[in-house]
């Protein structure tokens, strides 16, 4: 099975009707057909399939179709044969390695979240041992000076 060849265009991945026929053994006639019968809204139509030529090997200017990265899938969900079996198996153990990837990254930012309260958290209690610990320096050196004072009178007269 040869792969689908995407291109960029507009910042959109596209990829054409006569490349969907080629990797899925259809004729392309068969392709575009399926298609233009989809049964999906004018608005999803608009946004995902668009008139396009290419070149035959003839060197000859052909019809195809345009479709984005959605279409594409809308298309194939539809297809059917061992390729077509292939490709939906494919899409599923995907898009299910990318659930499981979203839900481990997902895990990681929580862990993240409440470590992060936990330091916070910390912070607080090391910023209050600290206000504490300057206290009782400033009182013991208040008492270190009071004594001094009074050892230092006692030595005056």
């Amino acid at each position: 099975m040869c792969k689908i060849e995407i291109y960029n265009e507009h910042q959109t991945q596209k990829t054409s009707s006569k490349n969907v026929a080629d990797v899925f053994g259809k004729s392309h006639r068969d392709v575009t057909r399926a298609i233009n019968s989809l049964d999906c809204s004018e608005g999803f139509r608009a946004r995902n399939f668009t008139q396009s030529s290419y070149l035959s090997s003839q060197n000859k200017k052909l019809s195809c179709i345009e479709m984005t990265k959605d279409g594409f899938s809308f298309l194939c969900m539809g297809f059917t044969g061992k390729k077509a079996a292939k490709f939906k198996e494919d899409y599923i153990e995907e898009f299910n390695r990318m659930a499981d990837s979203l839900n481990s990254i997902s895990a990681r930012v929580n862990r993240l979240e409440v470590e992060g309260r936990e330091i916070k958290q910390l912070g607080r209690e090391w910023s209050e041992l600290g206000r504490e610990v300057r206290k009782a320096k400033d009182d013991h050196r208040s008492a270190a000076d009071k004594l001094m004072s009074e050892v230092q009178l006692k030595l005056d007269y």
